[in-house]
């Protein structure tokens, strides 16, 4: 019998705040519900079609009349102390509000949710579009406010909202396809970059499940999602040439840092033209080889020293190791093109459920993988006694192990057995030896992998 009476016990009713949710306003409505219902003379009224009349001279029985178990005076007691207990729990609403002036207990709670601005009218639920994720909220938390949001603005029986015309007889759920809009609107407010990332990384599964369904994977997966778009985007690869070396791996340089040289750079000066200059014409803010006055003759031959001085200028003599092409000074559209940087080519394949983008790189002699992106997809790592150095020949490379998978693109398979290596630039480098195994041809020309 204790256990029983401790079941029907519900939490200590408490009192609303000036400031509530949706999720904390029917958690205190749910509870006071439940606790009004322990009590049988309250039953009638707390009914989802209970009403009554405002208390005033002309309705002194608020609309009751007698009755086989109780008269009209006595429900209006009850009736009374029921709004009273309400009215104690809600102290930002006028007390006459509810206990003298209310006319249904769905009226009571509609009173309640216009004073905190999330009345159920069809403008409110317009303001789903300003819910964002806040500075110090979890992704969690942000997607139980987007579910709790949704959820209350489902229309329901009887309520005063239609919809094309027609009045709601059945209480409305939450489908599938509105699941999946949540989970969407959800990952686009936390990154706009995740959607993208999602459909890669969860391409296989996405094909027999619903978005909604996977979402326990997101979730506990979404630090590492977070960290692979914050690197994507402050790394983003681009070669010039290659050359064979031990495992393929040649230093990479930043476009704002200056590649070693020996040769020191020419400085950047003022345009202005020596011949224009010593004649004393007024207009001398040009380079030579731009001045009109130059024969043409000697245009060209001046192009082509400067394009053979900025081939040397930019790229370091040897063959050891090859950077990036770059220079400080102002490009003219009229002078000749400097070299041409390209990405290295790549296929984007699929391990299990997750994406990965493998670099073909026919420069180098061996396989690579980094060691977190081997961590991400789930590689068993096994011991290596290999080791690998950079271009220069003398600069190792960190190598945690091997690995050997299987990679799927659409209906094709790929062996990839390569070396975990600590730091490299790229997800996945496949060398001469992915590409003999697995028949892989480039043409630059034409953009293509066969």
């Amino acid at each position: 019998n204790n256990m029983a009476n401790n079941m029907q016990r519900a939490p200590r009713q408490w009192c609303l705040t000036k400031t509530e949710t949706v999720n904390t306003f029917e958690n205190w409505r749910q509870n006071l519900v439940y606790t009004l219902s322990l009590d049988p003379n309250f039953a009638q009224f707390i009914a989802t079609d209970a009403k009554w009349e405002k208390r005033c001279a002309a309705h002194p029985n608020r609309g009751f009349t007698d009755e086989n178990d109780h008269t009209a005076i006595q429900q209006a007691y009850m009736l009374d102390l029921m709004l009273g207990q309400i009215a104690n729990y809600c102290p930002v609403i006028s007390r006459n509000t509810i206990a003298k002036n209310s006319t249904s207990l769905s009226g009571i709670w509609q009173t309640i949710r216009l004073h905190y601005g999330f009345q159920s009218t069809g403008a409110h639920f317009l303001d789903f579009a300003d819910i964002h994720l806040q500075a110090d909220e979890r992704p969690e938390d942000l997607y139980q406010r987007l579910v709790a949001f949704v959820e209350d603005n489902m229309l329901q029986e009887g309520s005063v909202i239609l919809h094309h015309g027609d009045v709601i007889h059945v209480d409305e759920e939450m489908s599938p396809s509105l699941e999946n809009m949540v989970v969407l609107t959800w990952l686009r407010l936390i990154n706009p970059a995740l959607p993208k990332l999602i459909k890669q990384r969860y391409g296989t599964e996405l094909r027999s499940r619903t978005l909604a369904s996977i979402k326990p994977e997101i979730s506990q997966a979404l630090e590492s999602l977070l960290d692979e778009i914050a690197s994507a985007d402050t790394a983003k690869v681009m070669r010039t040439k290659t050359r064979p070396n031990l495992r393929g791996q040649r230093p990479a340089f930043s476009r704002r840092q200056p590649a070693p040289s020996n040769n020191p750079r020419r400085p950047t000066s003022m345009k202005t033209c020596p011949l224009c200059k010593q004649v004393g014409r007024s207009d001398v803010h040009h380079f030579l080889s731009e001045c009109s006055y130059l024969p043409e003759q000697d245009r060209r031959y001046m192009a082509k020293v400067r394009q053979v001085s900025d081939i040397i200028d930019g790229v370091v003599e040897g063959d050891d190791d090859t950077y990036e092409v770059y220079d400080e000074r102002p490009v003219n559209t009229t002078t000749v093109q400097r070299i041409d940087v390209r990405q290295s080519p790549y296929l984007d394949a699929f391990h299990d459920h997750h994406a990965v983008r493998v670099t073909i790189d026919s420069g180098a002699t061996g396989n690579m993988i980094r060691h977190d992106t081997a961590v991400r997809l789930g590689c068993t790592i096994k011991n290596s006694s290999q080791s690998a150095h950079q271009a220069d020949g003398s600069s190792p490379l960190t190598i945690v192990g091997e690995i050997t998978i299987s990679l799927a693109r659409k209906n094709k398979s790929f062996q990839f057995c390569g070396l975990v290596v600590q730091n490299l630039d790229v997800e996945m480098l496949a060398g001469t030896p992915f590409m003999e195994v697995n028949d892989i041809t480039i043409r630059p020309a034409k953009r293509t992998i066969t």
